[in-house]
Formats: structure tokens, C-alpha cells, sequence
């Protein structure tokens, strides 16, 4: 967010610290050393220097830009999304590693463009297993979920991310008709457990 003629507000989710806000000074300036590192959809080292009310970052060392990522403007806005939603569940002074961890994957699933992961798919495995992060994740013992009698590749592939390590969870397929379950019961819970519109899911469905 701008602040002022040359400054950011910006918002880091961070392994240690949760989300964080911090003010970025100068960093509009095209000759920042900040500039690089304030750009949405970046993984990187923050020096950060905290004040009376918020924090003030210093210093950026830019792990992953994901400079691919950010020329195909229907992925990014899917990025936004899962940033956004990573906020709306992140908490301040609470560390976040393995949030931070789902975050990168994904936008490394998002990059690589594999055919059988499309970005709604890749979506829809992010949902889950931030549902399973945050304590969230539904039982489906039953094969019930929501009222409805799921497929038995549904009911395996949300069981299966519950216990797949972050690293290996963009990496399996579905069946069309129990990807598309998939995707649709994801959305679904997720309307069920937030209380906000998410702005770019507006965006994703206006592309």
C-alpha cells in the first residue's frame, strides 16, 4: 500500500513472526534497494527493525522472485489469492513456517504450468491443506462431507494431503468428475470457515 510520495506499507507473512505489518521507506523510489523486494508474490530474507507500533524494514535478500510466475496474469492473480488467504488465517507473533511452506509450493506448482495441475486444481489442494494447517481440516471418515455421498477418489485425495508432506502435495491427479467434486467442496468449506469476499477471486473470475 502506498504511503505517502515514496514510502510502502507492506504486508509479510513470515515463519517466525506470522503476519507482520511493516513500513518500507523509499521504497516507490525507482533506485530502492527496496523496490525489488516490496513486489507482491516474493520469498526473501527481511531485516526488519521494530518500533513502538509496527516494524520498519531495512533489508530484503530475494530468495525466489518468481519472475515467470508474474508474465501470465491469470496465474498471478491465483497467487494473490492464495496470499490472501494465507492473511486472512495467518496470525500476528505466531509463527507460520509451514504456511509460508504451502505458500512457496504453490507458486511453484503455478509456475512450472504441469497440464494435469491447472491453477484451479492447484487452488483447490491449497485450500485443503490450509484447512489442515489451522486445525480446520474436516472429518470424512464416513464419506460424507456437507451432505453428499463424495467419491472414493475424493474422499482419498483430501485424506491423502492431510498427511502428505508440503513438499510432495502438487504432484498427484484426479479424475475429471472427482477433480471437479474436489475443487467445488473446497470452495465450499472455505465460504463456510471465512467471513470476508476475497478480492482476487474476483479478479480470477473476471479474467
Amino acid at each position: 500500500m502506498p504511503i505517502g510520495e515514496y514510502d510502502k506499507r507492506v504486508v509479510i507473512i513470515t515463519a517466525e513472526l506470522g503476519r507482520i505489518h511493516a513500513f518500507a521507506r523509499g521504497a516507490r523510489r525507482t533506485n530502492s534497494k527496496l523496490l525489488a523486494g516490496t513486489d507482491p508474490l516474493t520469498f526473501g530474507t527481511f531485516k526488519l527493525i521494530s518500533g513502538k507500533n509496527a516494524y520498519t524494514l531495512v533489508e530484503v535478500k530475494i530468495v525466489n522472485y518468481f519472475n515467470e510466475l508474474k508474465t501470465d496474469i491469470d496465474r498471478v492473480y491465483y497467487g494473490f489469492y492464495f496470499l490472501e488467504l494465507a492473511s486472512y488465517f495467518s496470525r500476528e507473533n505466531i509463527g507460520e513456517k509451514n504456511l509460508i511452506n504451502l505458500i512457496y509450493m504453490a507458486f511453484k506448482a503455478l509456475e512450472a504450468k504441469v497440464d494435469k495441475l491447472t491453477p484451479e486444481f492447484i487452488k483447490a489442494i491449497f485450500e485443503w491443506k490450509i484447512f489442515q494447517i489451522e486445525g480446520i481440516m474436516p472429518s470424512i471418515d464416513e464419506g460424507i462431507f456437507l451432505g453428499k455421498k463424495l467419491k472414493p477418489s475424493t474422499v482419498y485425495a483430501i485424506k491423502m494431503i492431510a498427511v502428505t508432506d508440503i513438499t510432495k502435495l502438487f504432484s498427484f491427479d484426479l479424475e475429471a468428475e472427482s477433480k471437479r467434486e474436489f475443487i467445488k467442496l473446497a470452495e465450499e468449506y472455505r465460504d463456510l470457515n471465512t467471513d470476508i469476499q476475497f478480492k482476487s477471486l474476483e479478479m480470477i473470475r473476471e479474467v
